[in-house]
């Protein structure tokens, strides 16, 4: 059967170690392209990695942040490609020479793709607000407050300047355009705020 998979890719000819270097070029290529496809279009690889019980993914610091599974697969990958490439390139003393040159290709394709991950996912972002997170954030009023109706308020939570919805803490109060507020509490996705020179107590100061 591998003879026939190498046949397909114009390999049927390799024999000894270019059968294994020929092997991991292909499988390796294969899978990484695929997992790089459900990364990009859906995030699925993910999702069936932890739905199978396996976590490849460590934020462990130093050499071991190359080793999760894109890693492993560039290693295959390249290690094929590049092992492969040498050992066709002379006579068969070559295959020492190219179980290195696979192995020097393979393990720094591991550090740039890990490189490349951490990238982006660090451009990646949750866009889900979590009200709660503003109790205690300082900001200004958007657009007036006035008594017993919502206004708008922009202040800083969750590593952003977000403008929200607002009402004051006091109901016959009146918060003018620019005024310094800090938030108090919330209500679903409406936030309570207060003055800062009049700041009544939240939750957590209350408990």
């Amino acid at each position: 059967m591998l003879d026939t998979i190498l046949g397909w890719f114009g390999l049927g000819s390799v024999s000894g170690v270019d059968v294994l270097f020929a092997a991991c070029a292909i499988i390796g290529t294969v899978l990484f392209m695929l997992y790089f496809i459900l990364v990009m279009l859906t995030g699925a690889a993910d999702g069936m990695l932890e739905v199978a019980g396996f976590d490849f993914e460590m934020d462990a610091a130093g050499v071991f942040h190359m080793f999760t599974l894109q890693g492993l697969l560039s290693f295959i990958m390249m290690f094929g490609i590049f092992g492969l490439a040498v050992s066709q390139s002379g006579d068969s003393g070559n295959a020492v020479l190219a179980v290195l040159a696979g192995t020097a290709a393979g393990t720094a394709s591991m550090y740039v793709v890990a490189k490349v991950f951490q990238a982006m996912q660090s451009l990646e972002s949750d866009g889900t607000v979590v009200h709660n997170k503003a109790l205690g954030a300082r900001g200004t009023v958007y657009r007036r407050i006035d008594p017993n109706k919502p206004g708008q308020v922009q202040v800083e939570f969750q590593g952003a300047l977000r403008t929200m919805s607002a009402r004051s803490d006091d109901d016959a109060a009146t918060l003018e355009t620019g005024s310094l507020i800090e938030v108090v509490d919330t209500i679903g996705e409406i936030l309570i705020v207060a003055p800062l020179d009049r700041k009544a107590p939240t939750r957590k100061e209350e408990e």
